[in-house]
């Protein structure tokens, strides 16, 4: 299964942590693929290296069933936690059981080899120990420094926790913990009450540094797919407009705000070019389309899907994101911009030159312009969060 779910998201483009949530297995086996699906992902770049290494088959040869079959035992090899003897012995029952039963000795033969041998030329580069695009490791070099950037790459190496919020009027259920985020928590053992929300702490971090209040009429461009939109719904603005200029996307955040019994108005809009009257608005989010690798914990397929032309290209789209909500809001008012992301041309690139400051009473890096969060600063999803006083 694990390796039929990590072709779906290779070659398919799904997303890995929408495919386990199909998993309809016992909560013990549920976990077990989760885990392989994840790990296989978060390294694969570093195991086809280490296939290309013991294999006399290019990996265009292999055929792709029987590739992701090899990447998930390599990567039980390397990383795993399963017996050695059980590893050789599922990955040629899984190329039998996909229809590659003349496969199964070249399989064995290469996931004994790798038992053996041990993984071949073993990478000393961070960018490859951590199957992490060289130019993103250059960037977050660049910009936060060596010892930040591999602090990262680490922390982003290792599964998510599950964090909650409560909404309003419901109790705090037994056992809860608190995060470093006001309003946001965890379980010790990972549940989630009935009644909560399950939401990173970056993200409602972004929504408490927004301080909406009854009286503000509210704007949260790129809303879908409505998390945050919930979040300030709960803070009972006096009104709320939401745009996307993805009408999908749209259809299915209002679903999911209808479902929790909020309210607003849904527009599609392109957010360089907002439909509404200059100073419209007391508070402003900005929840910009980006490269999205501060959610490498919970979407590690990012790695291979981003390109150094896409955080160019974002950052240009950003900065006009800025400016139009800039003028939305009226003097006196607050606009956020937030992206989960980490690049320099992303966060600081955007704002350094508007104004931006971090928000106040928050976990994080303090910056000049604003506020860095991560996975190895604050247990969280990697996220910037400026503010910017009209």
């Amino acid at each position: 299964m694990a390796a039929g779910l990590v072709g779906r998201v290779v070659r398919g483009g799904a997303w890995s942590n929408l495919v386990v949530r199909e998993v309809d297995l016992p909560p013990d086996d549920a976990r077990l693929v989760r885990h392989l699906v994840y790990g296989t992902i978060r390294n694969l770049p570093r195991l086809d290296r280490a296939i290309r290494g013991l294999s006399s088959r290019p990996l265009a040869a292999i055929h792709a069933d029987v590739l992701d079959v090899l990447r998930v035992a390599f990567h039980e090899v390397l990383f795993g936690r399963a017996a050695a003897h059980a590893v050789p012995d599922t990955a040629v029952e899984s190329a039998r059981s996909l229809g590659h039963g003349r496969a199964t000795g070249f399989v064995n033969a290469l996931v004994r080899n790798l038992q053996r041998g041990g993984e071949p030329n073993p990478p000393t580069d961070p960018a490859e120990v951590f199957s992490l695009p060289g130019w993103v490791m250059d960037d977050l070099t660049r910009t936060w420094g060596r010892d930040q950037a591999l602090a990262f790459a680490e922390a982003a190496h290792e599964d998510a926790p599950v964090s909650f919020r409560i909404r309003p009027g419901d109790p705090l259920p037994h056992g809860a913990v608190p995060t470093p985020v006001p309003g946001a928590f965890v379980h010790p053992e990972g549940l989630v009450p009935e009644k909560a929300v399950v939401q990173d702490a970056a993200s409602v971090a972004v929504v408490e540094a927004l301080g909406v209040a009854p009286d503000h009429r509210v704007l949260e461009v790129g809303a879908a797919p409505g998390g945050k939109t919930l979040a300030i719904w709960d803070r009972s603005p006096a009104s709320l407009a939401s745009v996307d200029i993805h009408a999908r996307r749209i259809r299915q955040a209002a679903r999911r705000l209808d479902r929790a019994g909020g309210s607003g108005w849904w527009i599609r809009a392109d957010g360089t070019r907002l439909p509404f009257r200059s100073g419209q608005f007391d508070r402003v989010l900005v929840d910009a389309p980006c490269t999205g690798l501060g959610t490498l914990r919970r979407r590690p397929e990012v790695r291979l899907r981003v390109s150094i032309g896409d955080r160019d290209r974002l950052a240009a789209l950003q900065r006009r994101m800025v400016r139009e909500a800039l003028d939305a809001v009226r003097p006196g008012g607050r606009v956020v911009y937030s992206v989960c992301t980490l690049t320099g041309a992303e966060t600081l690139g955007v704002v350094e030159n508007m104004g931006g400051r971090p928000p106040a009473d928050l976990p994080g890096s303090r910056l000049d312009h604003g506020l860095l969060m991560g996975p190895h600063l604050t247990g969280t999803d990697g996220m910037f969060i400026s503010v910017l006083d009209r």
